[in-house]
């Protein structure tokens, strides 16, 4: 159940934020939903992964500081459901995109 909330309200929140910047902009629905899905994702890995370089930063500051070595951990990001609801989205956004535009690409 707590899966389906999820994806449903990453849906709601990728839609609604492509009817507003369609409406600022007045382009296309489909203009920007490829673009959206990707940043939503990337935003996404970027504020759940652990272990990246700012943290890496963080505790070679605290090492230097306190002169205590800590111990490595070996981190990594594990995708959610919103994440993995962000790529589907851009992906099918993709292929929209192409059928919409096919008079341009082929």
């Amino acid at each position: 159940m707590k899966k389906i909330v999820t994806i449903l309200f990453t849906i709601i929140f990728l839609v609604g934020v492509n009817i507003a910047l369609t409406v600022m902009t007045d382009s296309a629905f489909i203009d920007f939903s490829f673009v959206l899905g990707l940043a939503v994702a990337f935003i996404i890995r970027f504020f759940n992964s652990s272990g990246g370089f700012t943290t890496r930063s963080i505790d070679l500051g605290v090492q230097s500081t306190t002169g205590i070595k800590q111990e490595a951990e070996n981190k990594k990001f594990v995708p959610s459901v919103g994440f993995y609801t962000c790529l589907v989205y851009a992906g099918a956004s993709l292929i929209i995109t192409f059928i919409y535009y096919m008079e341009y690409f082929v």
